[in-house]
Parts: structure tokens; C-alpha cells; sequence
């Protein structure tokens, strides 16, 4: 049986009036793909966030590798070995490529020469070593998409999570970027946030719903494809 590497037990945010997490259960098995759907204002980011401690918990708990690091500080989580990327990739548009690579890789390093030699390693992962000395502000919406999750695997993460890696792509970018994800996973536990559906159901394992904050649905990509619940609320409404 696989390792339950993230345990996300029970946990709750609440902002002012809005129920943005409500009792979100689930775990993550190593080297699995889980992936997370749902429609807009579900609490899929907002979940993203309060796994790596951009936001804390109101109740609940959240475990990594059998230690409960809620209340834990961004890059306490991130040093443990969890990493997330973001919706929008933002580079340091005046730093090159590699450069953008080594900020990331820096915190995790002893020496400087260790981190450029991860640069290395990491642009070769995600296909960017012809753009190394690139600025981040030329680069395209693919490979700023690439170099995003380069960022993010600079910090050699165990549990590598992906906020809509997707959005903006074209098919042939997308499939591009499916096969990165599925060569990842041979090393690293992944979790998937996206909207993409064609997406969704080629790389993952296992998918959870949220909707309205609440989880509605886990299981294989053809039973939640093909849940009552899940068409209702989520599949039904015009989604890409």
C-alpha cells in the first residue's frame, strides 16, 4: 500500500461571512497525481493556500510525512518539502532565465556553486536550457508556465502543487506540459488544481470536487466523470 504522504483532515477557513474551506478532507498517496476541480469560488486556491501556510487554519489539521505543520510559516512548509506554483507567472522580469532559476534554488543550497549547478539540472527538467539567459519579461506564455514550475522544483520539493499550469495554453502546449507533469511524478507527489478537463482526466490518478467550499466527490477520473452529483455541479457548466 502507498505511503499517505499529505493528510488534509477536517480543516475550515472562514473570511468574514464567506465559508471559503468547510470541513475538506482527503489525502495524498507518494508519487500519486491527485487532482482537484471544481467551479470558480470552490476554495481550490485558497486550499492550495493553507497547505503551504500562506493562510492558517481555523480548525482541522493538516500532515506531512506524520507531522502536522498547520501554523507552520510558507517557507517552513516549503523547506520541509512542499512547493506550490501560482495561477499567474510572475518572473523577475529583469533577471535571466537562470537567474530566475538560482534566486529559487538559493535558500535550499550551502554554497552559490551548488544552487548554479541545480540551475542546470532544473532548466534541462522543464526544457528551457536554450532560454537560459533569456529575460523573464521576453519569454512566451508557455515558457513562463515552465519556468513557473521551474521556480518551484528548484526548491527540490517532495510535494510539488499546481495552481491551473494550464491556463493561457494551446492544445499542443498543453499536451507539451502533460507529459512534463506525468515524467515528474516518477519522483515527486503531485497535487493539480485545473480547469481544464481534458486536462484533468489524462494525468490524474485520483480526482476530488469542491463546490462551495465543501468536497462533493473523490475517486477514479471515470466515476467522477461520470457522477450525478459532479455533472450537476461542476461538468454541467460549460466547462472547457
Amino acid at each position: 500500500m502507498s505511503e499517505k504522504v499529505l493528510i488534509v483532515d477536517n480543516i475550515s477557513k472562514r473570511f468574514g461571512g464567506l465559508q471559503a474551506t468547510n470541513q475538506v478532507s482527503f489525502h495524498v498517496n507518494q508519487n500519486e497525481i491527485l487532482g482537484i476541480i471544481g467551479p470558480n469560488g470552490a476554495g481550490k486556491s485558497t486550499l492550495f493556500n493553507l497547505i503551504t501556510g500562506f493562510y492558517f487554519i481555523d480548525s482541522g489539521a493538516i500532515t506531512y510525512k506524520g507531522e502536522r505543520i498547520d501554523g507552520l510559516t510558507p517557507d517552513k512548509i516549503c523547506h520541509k518539502g512542499i512547493t506550490r506554483t501560482f495561477q499567474v507567472a510572475r518572473p523577475f522580469g529583469g533577471l535571466s532565465v537562470a537567474d530566475n532559476i538560482l534566486v529559487a534554488c538559493l535558500p535550499k543550497s550551502k554554497k552559490v556553486s551548488e544552487a548554479r549547478e541545480r540551475v542546470h539540472e532544473v532548466l534541462k527538467i522543464v526544457g528551457l536550457e536554450k532560454k537560459a539567459d533569456a529575460l523573464g519579461a521576453d519569454l512566451t506564455t508557455l515558457e513562463r508556465k515552465r519556468l513557473e514550475l521551474g521556480k518551484a522544483l528548484a526548491t527540490n520539493p517532495e510535494v510539488l502543487l499546481l495552481d491551473e499550469v494550464m491556463t493561457g495554453l494551446k492544445p499542443a502546449e498543453m499536451d507539451e506540459m502533460m507529459e512534463l507533469i506525468k515524467e515528474l511524478r516518477k519522483t515527486k507527489t503531485i497535487v493539480v488544481v485545473e480547469h481544464v478537463m481534458r486536462v484533468i482526466m489524462n494525468i490524474s490518478d485520483r480526482i476530488i470536487v469542491l463546490d462551495h467550499g465543501q468536497k462533493i466527490a473523490e475517486g477514479l477520473p471515470k466515476e467522477i466523470a461520470e457522477d450525478p452529483i459532479v455533472i450537476e455541479a461542476y461538468l454541467g457548466r460549460g466547462t472547457k
